[in-house]
Formats: structure tokens, sequence, C-alpha cells
């Protein structure tokens, strides 16, 4: 008999009409109610989301025990609001629960989150050291740190905030205190909505309280995360990274939300797609080595993916070169 999870699954949401996030939300809590029958959902939103709940956007509905409402101060974004939330949900909830990122598929039972022993735990970020990161995104941490006044380097955790279990006790709800006023500080001195270097902060602050989650739990396969798919319980797709146009996996396109936005349900095809997550990649998909990797990770590589006219002039100029090459070593070469 499969065990009843006791902890509650939270999802934080600020959505309307132009978007795709609340039919995210929608496949997110699908796919976890396929594994996980009797979870327990709790559904956070703000004021202006709520009021767009209607219609065909009711659909969330259906797969929520609980929407809880809040009340956001109107000069926020929708980014801006997500992180509002997400870092206040402690004062929202009341018992253990583990928090889960919209941009998700659950692929399996999340039922031994139960047996979690910490006041809060999560992944690391990327699932590897900040000095691995692809392309600039380890400099802009390491900026982070310097300006907000926390220490970054290899041996501490910088851990993703997508997934993170947090226990009802006096800790977490000290930690989430702390959390929030760390990302109200930075949205008023330095103007980011990011939620993840107010958490290092704060993890710092508070004698790295935040407990390591095995992989599996929050499997970011857009990174580093392809060791730990064939047991991953979440995975975790990263909607707003990378190229819109280079999709390798199909849960970041758009247009499988557009079609959930434009029908009000989820399609058979979809379902389907849902119940095979961790084979759900684009073909052809390949594996790279640690060399090629590091060449792909380089500047010139991020210009060639964001901008193919430079690919192309660059592919015609070694084209020539390798002619002219030609050309030259041809009457030394031996018969």
């Amino acid at each position: 008999m499969d065990k009843i999870m006791k902890t509650k699954i939270v999802y934080a949401v600020s959505s309307d009409e132009q978007d795709i996030y609340l039919e995210q939300t929608v496949l997110s809590v699908f796919s976890l109610k396929r594994h996980n029958p009797d979870a327990v959902v709790e559904f956070v939103v703000d004021e202006r989301t709520d009021k767009t709940i209607v219609g065909k956007r009711e659909l969330i509905l259906q797969y929520v025990n609980k929407k809880i409402v809040v009340e956001v101060p109107e000069s926020y974004d929708k980014k801006q609001t997500s992180r509002f939330l997400k870092t206040n949900l402690r004062q929202y909830i009341d018992g253990d629960f583990l928090f889960i990122d919209s941009d998700t598929v659950i692929a399996d039972s999340l039922a031994d989150i139960d047996s979690f022993d910490g006041d809060i735990g999560a992944v690391i970020n990327e699932h590897v050291p900040i000095s691995l990161y692809f392309d600039n995104y380890g400099k802009s941490v390491r900026r982070y740190a310097k300006e907000e006044g926390w220490q970054c380097n290899d041996t501490l955790p910088y851990f993703n905030s997508g997934v993170m279990f947090v226990r009802d006790s006096e800790m977490s709800r000290h930690f989430y205190k702390d959390w929030h006023n760390a990302w109200l500080y930075n949205i008023c001195k330095f103007g980011r909505h990011y939620d993840q270097p107010p958490l290092a902060l704060v993890n710092e602050k508070n004698n790295y309280v935040v407990t390591e989650l095995p992989a599996i739990w929050n499997c970011q396969i857009l990174r580093y995360g392809l060791p730990y798919l064939h047991q991953a319980k979440i995975i975790h797709y990263f909607a707003a990274m990378y190229n819109k146009d280079t999709i390798i996996y199909a849960f970041r396109k758009k247009a499988i939300y557009e079609d959930i936005k434009n029908k009000g349900y989820l399609s058979t095809d979809l379902i389907k797609l849902i119940d095979r997550a961790k084979t759900a990649f684009d073909n052809p998909t390949r594996l790279c080595t640690k060399e090629e990797l590091n060449v792909l990770s380089g500047e010139m590589a991020m210009a060639c993916l964001y901008h193919p006219i430079i690919l192309n002039t660059l592919n015609s100029l070694f084209r020539l070169l390798s002619r002219v090459h030609g050309w030259f070593i041809r009457p030394f070469r031996k018969n």
C-alpha cells in the first residue's frame, strides 16, 4: 500500500490572462496528483491573480484543496509579486509544507519527504559549485554576494529555491521573516526581484540552517541535473532560462500551456507526455563531454546561440579558411 503523504504541497503564483504561469501550475499540480492522489495542495495567490481565476482558468481549482489570497503592494509587477509571496509563505501556511515552483513536473511519489530531518531543506543550485555555472551566471551570483554582503565560494552551499521543505517550527518562522525582509531590502536598494541571493544571505546569517535535500527532489535538467533524472521525483525545467528558440525539453514549449489555456483542460496527448516526463526530450538530443561544454559555455558560443547571424558568418569564414588551408598544403602532400 502506498504511503499517504502528511506534508502539504504549496504553490505560489502571480498570473493574468496574458501569461502562462497559471497553466504551468495546472500541469505541475496535475502531475503531482498522478503520483500523489492524496496530496493536500494549498495554492497561494495575490488579489489581482485571484480576480482572473474565472472561466477556463478555474481549472486549477479542481486540483487544489485550498486557495489562499494575499494582499500585495499594487506597485509590484508579477515577478516581484510571486517572490513577495514565496519569501513570506511561512506566514500563510500552517503545518509542514513542501513548496514547489510552477515550472516543474512531478515524476514520482513525494511521500518520503515526511521523513526529512531538518527545519528547512533545499537542493544545491544547478547541482554543482558556482565556479562551474554555465555562461555568466556565476559572475552575477558573485556580484550579488559582494553587493549584499554574504560569502560566496565553492565550499559554501548556494541553494535553489524552486523546491523547499519547510517544517512548522520556530526556526523556520524566524528564517522566513529574515528572508522576506532581506528580499524587501534588495527590492528597495537594488531593484532586484531575485529571491535566491537573499536566501543565501539569510542562510549564512542563521549559521547555515538549510539542510541539503538529495538532488532528485529538484532535478534541474537544463543545467547539471541529468545524472539524477532517472530517479527524479521533481523535474525543474527553468521556464525563464535559455534561448526561447532552443527547446530541448518538451515542457518548456509555450504551445503546451497555450493549449491548456484555450481548452480549459489537459488533452489526452498531454497526459501521455506527462506520464513519460523523464524522456520528454527533443530529437535529436545528445550528451556532451566536459571539454565540449567548456567550449559551449564560452562567450563566443553564447553569442552564436543568441545571434544566429554571428554563427552563420563564422561558419562561412571557417569554410573559406579550410579551403585556403587545403590549397596551400595540397602541393606538399605525398602521393
